[in-house]
């Protein structure tokens, strides 16, 4: 049933409950029941409770008062679904990465979308996009038997825009990738990303991993550097730009700018 139609029930209701239990009285001058958010009296911010309800004198500002809450209440529910989609979106990411699956990864990104991993440089365009993952996987697609290739998403922080068009998302991956009896690895670092909504479905607009390390299993960071300097294909099939930011892999310490402020302080 469309949003419109249930607005509409709910606000009938609304309006028959207010008239029973405080009666309707001259309604002339008054809002009219569907009225647009900051009819009337001036929107508050006040939560809408059955007190708050009871001190506004002309039933018509009680009805008011619900609808400015329903608006509030459709928009919160807009950005959950929003950011509960994100998180599915990235999550596939990492899943079809989990299993070399690179094309399913690429269908991920808009057109126009970008990827930037470690300091290989910026790629442009899905189908710029698409090379690049079949480069990262040597031309092949799907694990060979004993390969890991597990790039956990972890302690997403998502932040819609106002507009709900577009979003931002800090992420972290874990890594472990290696081969049976030949080579293991663990690796880590931070994703700030870009999401845009297009059509009514969200899709990767910018990947920026941060490379903190990739090192071997044995030994790990404690005793190992970092084994690529985060460096992978850019060498054999070049960016459409240089890294955005240059910045020292493990040991160097290197933390990328959040794009969220402290959500305690503001700062």
């Amino acid at each position: 049933m469309p949003n419109a139609v249930i607005r509409a029930i709910c606000m009938m209701g609304l309006a028959a409950v207010i008239c029973a239990c405080f009666g309707c009285g001259n309604r002339a001058a008054s809002p009219s029941v569907g009225a647009a958010p900051g009819a009337g009296p001036a929107a508050s911010t006040t939560p809408t409770t059955p007190a708050n309800l009871a001190n506004l004198a002309n039933p018509a500002d009680r009805i008011a008062a619900l609808d400015r809450e329903i608006t509030h209440l459709e928009a919160e529910a807009t950005r959950l679904k929003d950011v509960s989609d994100i998180k599915r979106l990235q999550r596939a990411f990492g899943y079809y990465f989990d299993a070399a699956e690179w094309d399913q990864m690429a269908d991920l990104f808009a057109d126009d979308g970008s990827i930037e991993m470690g300091l290989d440089g910026v790629y442009v365009g899905k189908a710029h996009i698409r090379a690049y993952l079949h480069a990262l996987g040597g031309g092949r697609v799907g694990l060979r038997p004993g390969e890991l290739n597990v790039h956990m998403q972890l302690q997403p922080v998502i932040d819609v825009a106002p507009d709900g068009r577009t979003a931002k998302g800090r992420w972290r991956a874990l890594i472990m990738t290696g081969q049976y009896h030949k080579t293991a690895l663990w690796g880590e670092g931070p994703y700030e990303n870009d999401y845009i909504k297009e059509n009514g479905v969200w899709k990767i607009r910018k990947v920026h991993w941060y490379q903190t390390f990739v090192v071997p299993y044995a030994g790990g960071w404690a005793k190992e550097k970092d084994v690529n300097g985060g460096v992978y294909v850019s060498r054999k099939l070049p960016p459409d730009t240089p890294p955005s930011e240059r910045y020292a892999t493990w040991p160097g310490v290197y933390t990328p700018p959040y794009h969220y402020k402290n959500p305690v302080t503001g700062k």
